[in-house]
């Protein structure tokens, strides 16, 4: 837990991660939880992602931001956006919006993994910061033991990209349906309106949910300069809910755009520290 974005960006250098406390407001919380259970109430297993099509037990819907007209709300929770904006060095533009409703399972919900794939699983950059990390903001209480609660390795986000011993994952995903975490493992309880942000090299998992039906966001932040330099997107495909500022940050931009000027400052001339 933390109090200001320094202390959010020295504890994610030396850690890996940072559990932010009531970054989100209530109002929002519940405005966004109440949509994503109508949403996913009226569509259902549709809704979920192939690749994620495995677990009977989740509900996961991308492009969120377009679909849900509250997502954006948390765009202007300036308590979350500034530690990513800080962690990414002002670079900032949003990768991926989801919603994840994962229901009771006794497996675990997700084995050990690291996000992105091999070309973005780098060593840590203390100079330049991560090329990608996310946040996961939680609507319901996740603070009790067995709610599939998010667990990570503190510090793995510095371990080589290769560190993929075959014999060691497969006893620690074996273990995590028991509720069993590695040495120095962590399991993240995080109430309404809380959020975790780690980097793509963290490696994490998700334990067994066996008290409550649970219902989160993830946002996945990058740098500026992945964003393809020949495809910039017309803001006529945004949904028209999204604030100009909201559309910066998913890469909407004019098809007359100066490519160069995605890399400059593509998020905003006002800085989220400053909110």
């Amino acid at each position: 837990m933390t109090s200001s974005p320094d202390d959010a960006v020295a504890q994610f250098t030396a850690q890996g991660f940072v559990l932010l406390k009531r970054v989100v407001p209530d109002r929002v919380v519940s405005m966004l939880d109440t949509a994503v259970r109508r949403l996913t109430d009226d569509r259902g297993p549709d809704l979920t992602h192939s690749s994620f099509n495995t677990n009977p037990a989740l509900i996961h819907v991308r492009d969120a931001a377009n679909t849900i007209a509250e997502y954006h709300l948390l765009f202007e929770c300036g308590a979350l956006m500034s530690v990513p904006h800080r962690i990414l060095n002002g670079s900032l533009q949003v990768l991926g919006t989801e919603v994840l409703r994962r229901g009771i399972y006794q497996e675990a919900h997700e084995p050990w993994h690291r996000d992105s794939g091999s070309y973005l699983e780098r060593p840590y950059d203390e100079l330049n910061g991560p090329l990608h990390l996310k946040a996961q903001v939680f609507f319901t209480d996740t603070r009790p033991k067995d709610s599939g609660n998010l667990v990570l390795i503190p510090g793995s986000h510095r371990w080589p990209a290769d560190h993929k011993d075959d014999a060691y994952w497969k006893t620690a995903n074996n273990a995590l349906a028991r509720g069993a975490l590695p040495e120095g493992a962590l399991s993240i309880h995080g109430a309404p309106g809380d959020a975790v942000v780690f980097g793509n090299t963290m490696w994490h998992a998700v334990l067994p949910n066996r008290t409550q039906e649970r219902r989160s966001a993830i946002i996945r932040f990058g740098q500026a300069w992945l964003r393809p330099y020949d495809h910039p997107c017309d803001p006529a495909t945004a949904a028209g809910h999204l604030s100009a500022e909201s559309r910066r940050l998913l890469g909407y931009h004019s098809n007359t755009v100066n490519p160069v000027d995605l890399y400059k400052d593509p998020t905003s001339t006002e800085s989220w520290s400053a909110r």
